[in-house]
């Protein structure tokens, strides 16, 4: 278990987890493990990935409190009992795209969304669309940082506003493995930003985002 899937278990509060991209079913084995969970169903897009996800699960055991299901996103998964979501590992974009084409998340479900690209787009879109984001949590691997967002469907426009720092940062404290981030984000879109000063389409972007970056790296 990588520290980045351990930050994205800490963020579900349920007795039943859906993992969604499971790859080799790490994270359900671990939370069964951990008694962080009763049970959990292990999905993925890609019959292999969900073949090795059955395997690990059969090794460790398993197999009577996991289950499998060959899915893109959530389209053949069943929402009774599920109380946690979690999308990690996946681009923004593709976050936002399956929460979009499936209603039941809006049933109370704790999402755990952990996007490796694309950061922005999926705080705008949970934003637009009556998602609040409650928590977020920040762990460092190696050359990597990553943002665990935990969110939940409230049908309301939150009351944080939706800005530059925001989209950029969330709501990760600047202490510890979250004081890493922000200074690894900041510089980041700093390189972004001054990219896009020299595109006349994107310069006032580009200004912004230089600005936000070298104001966070001030604070830290």
């Amino acid at each position: 278990m990588d520290k980045r899937l351990v930050t994205c278990a800490k963020l579900c509060t349920g007795d039943f987890v859906c993992d969604v991209g499971t790859d080799h079913g790490y994270l359900p084995c671990f939370m069964i493990k951990e008694n962080m969970c009763k049970k959990a169903l292990a999905c993925d897009v890609a019959p292999m990935p969900l073949k090795s996800a059955e395997e690990h699960i059969n090794r460790e055991g398993l197999s009577d409190r996991i289950g499998t299901v060959l899915s893109d996103g959530l389209d053949n998964v069943h929402p009774e009992g599920i109380t946690d979501v979690v999308m990690a590992g996946m681009g923004g974009e593709l976050i936002a795209r399956l929460l979009e084409k499936c209603p039941w998340v809006k049933n109370g479900v704790n999402l755990v969304l952990q996007p490796m690209t694309k950061w922005d787009v999926l705080r705008k879109w949970l934003y637009a669309n009556g998602f609040e984001v409650k928590k977020e949590l920040a762990c460092t691997e190696g050359q990597f940082a990553y943002s665990v967002m935990q969110a939940v469907y409230t049908g309301k426009t939150p009351s944080y506003e939706c800005d530059d720092r925001y989209l950029q940062f969330g709501f990760v404290k600047p202490e510890g493995e979250g004081k890493e981030y922000i200074a690894r984000q900041a510089k980041r879109i700093f390189v972004a930003g001054s990219g896009m000063m020299k595109s006349e389409d994107k310069k006032e972007l580009g200004e912004r985002l230089v600005k936000l970056a070298q104001s966070e790296l001030d604070r830290l």
